[in-house]
This record gives C-alpha cells, structure tokens and sequence, in this order.
C-alpha cells in the first residue's frame, strides 16, 4: 500500500514542472530614463465652498470644469453614478456620504458658476 501511494505520488510530481522565468527583452545600450518637468494649466474653474464633500469625494478623478459641466440629472441617477464609481473605479467614497453628495451635485447644477 505505502509503495503504490509513494509511486503514485512520485508520477504526480513527475508532471509538475518549474514555472518558466518571463521573458525580457534587452533595452538598447544608450537607453535612458530622464525627467521631464512639465507645467499644468491653472483651473480656470472652481468649485463653490458649499460643494466641500464633492471637492473631497471626487476631485481625485474629475476636474471642476468637469464635473460643473455634467448635464442636469436627478437624484436617482446622481447615485447610480456614485454607486458605479464606487464600483467600477473604486473610488473610496465613503456610503454615508452618498445622500449629501447626491444633495450637492444637484445644488451645483442648480447655481450658475464663474471663473476664478
């Protein structure tokens, strides 16, 4: 009985292999990495004061000019864009944050903006 598992055991790893090392291609001899400084255009657009949470909540990933330039939705489809960057993009938008969120987009939309 011992001899069959240890022959079957020893078939088992026998099909077993080392994973293979990736491939890699050799760079060119004279390549180099460098830095590059490069200056951003200013925002020529903020956000209001009252719109904090959105500024905290979404600005990691949307510009201001972005997100004042969204068409008007209501509620319920302000929350199925949240719930889908929660989702899709993982954003770290906190739930119980979700309600005055939704409550700010909507006001955003509803007060004219200017530039800075």
């Amino acid at each position: 009985m011992r001899r069959s598992i240890i022959i079957g055991l020893a078939v088992v790893l026998a099909g077993c292999s080392a994973p293979s090392a990736p491939k890699t291609e050799a760079l060119p001899k004279d390549f180099a990495l460098r830095s590059a400084a490069i200056t951003l255009p200013a925002d020529q657009v903020s956000l209001p004061p009252a719109a904090e949470i959105v500024t905290i909540n979404c600005t990691a990933c949307h510009s201001p000019e972005m997100i004042l330039s969204q068409p008007v939705l209501d509620a319920a489809t302000w929350q199925k864009e949240i719930d889908k960057m929660r989702t899709a993009y993982r954003a770290s938008i906190d739930p119980k944050d979700d309600a005055a969120l939704v409550a700010a987009l909507i006001k955003m939309q509803q007060t004219p903006t200017t530039p800075n």
